[in-house]
């Protein structure tokens, strides 16, 4: 996770839950009920989930402090947040630092190492690395144009 500039809590426990279930159902002797979940979130407590994320996302929010808001385990919530949103909460909470960087980089006079911090990113090159990717550009390039 280090390496790949993803130390964030949220990743970490996302896909430590997954590869439990992933050893869960290829070696267990007990084989698990699958269960197949269909309407997401509740709306309220979808809401409640991304209010959180937006007042903390300068925080490395991890996916069981997530789980716990709205009373539920993490493979659960997991499973009915992505369905409600379409993507994982880590891809979320990474898209959602990438927008409030955007709104930073056009509007505020701070540094891009600044604005990497106040959005919860590691460091400048995390923040770079995220942005290029769904942006399509560095921060530095959005910025001047």
């Amino acid at each position: 996770l280090e390496i790949h500039g993803a130390s964030s809590r949220l990743y970490a426990e996302t896909m430590a839950n997954a590869l439990a279930v992933n050893l869960l159902q290829h070696y267990s002797t007990r084989k698990p009920k699958e269960q197949n979940y269909q309407d997401g979130l509740p709306r309220h407590k979808l809401q409640l989930v991304i209010d959180y994320i937006h007042a903390h996302l300068d925080e490395n929010i991890g996916l069981t402090e997530l789980a716990d808001l709205v009373k539920m385990s993490p493979r659960y919530f997991l499973q009915l947040f992505k369905q409600s949103t379409g993507i994982t909460p880590h891809k979320f909470v990474i898209r959602t630092r990438i927008e409030r960087a955007k709104e930073l980089l056009i509007s505020k006079d701070m540094n891009i190492a600044e604005i990497a911090q106040q959005v919860g990113f590691a460091n400048q090159s995390h923040l770079n690395l995220h942005f290029k990717r769904l942006i399509g550009v560095t921060p530095k390039q959005f910025q001047t144009k």
